[in-house]
């Protein structure tokens, strides 16, 4: 296996072509998997929010308060509703939120992203990412995508990429 970065990538703004990026970049085979970011896709597909679309109703408060008694660290009841909107299920509250996604994803406050947004809050993940995987798919030269997303280790230390959303292969749950 052979890995290879697309170079040169600008700053990703709301309607960008991830397909004509990708493919003014990199020289792709059919049999070459192209992986992108989740908070590639998120800002391509202008996913951005701001804590204020988010009023934070009881449990949200009693979500924020109780991690933040936990942690020692004020927590945002606003943030905790975003989590909540963005999740069919909390899996777990305690020491942090666990969550499953609409698709079915399960990770921390699901999956909301404070670290890549200039100019809002918050950028939430894609809404149907397999749906994203097929859109840049059928742009580039190139018969498979995944769609990636950066998820801790509960209880662990350290990162892992994981598929949230992919075209043209079968995946498997884990």
């Amino acid at each position: 296996m052979e890995l290879f970065p697309v170079p040169d990538v600008p700053e990703i703004r709301e309607g960008d072509d991830l397909a004509a990026l990708v493919s003014e970049r990199v020289d792709l085979r059919p049999d070459d998997v192209v992986c992108v970011a989740s908070t590639v896709v998120s800002k391509a597909e202008g996913r951005f929010a701001d804590l204020d679309d988010f009023p934070a109703g009881p449990r949200a408060r009693e979500l924020a308060a109780r991690l933040a008694e936990l942690t020692g660290d004020e927590k945002d009841p606003r943030f905790a509703q975003a989590v909540l909107e963005e999740s069919v299920d909390l899996v777990m509250s305690e020491p942090f939120l666990l969550t499953e996604t609409r698709f079915g994803h399960v990770g921390v406050n699901a999956g909301i992203d404070r670290s890549n947004v200039p100019d809002h809050d918050l950028l939430l993940l894609p809404k149907r990412p397999s749906e994203s995987a097929e859109r840049i798919r059928a742009g580039v030269d190139a018969d498979r995508v995944v769609v990636t997303d950066t998820c801790g280790r509960p209880f662990r230390h350290g990162q892992r990429g994981v598929a949230i959303g992919w075209a043209g292969l079968s995946a498997s749950r884990d």
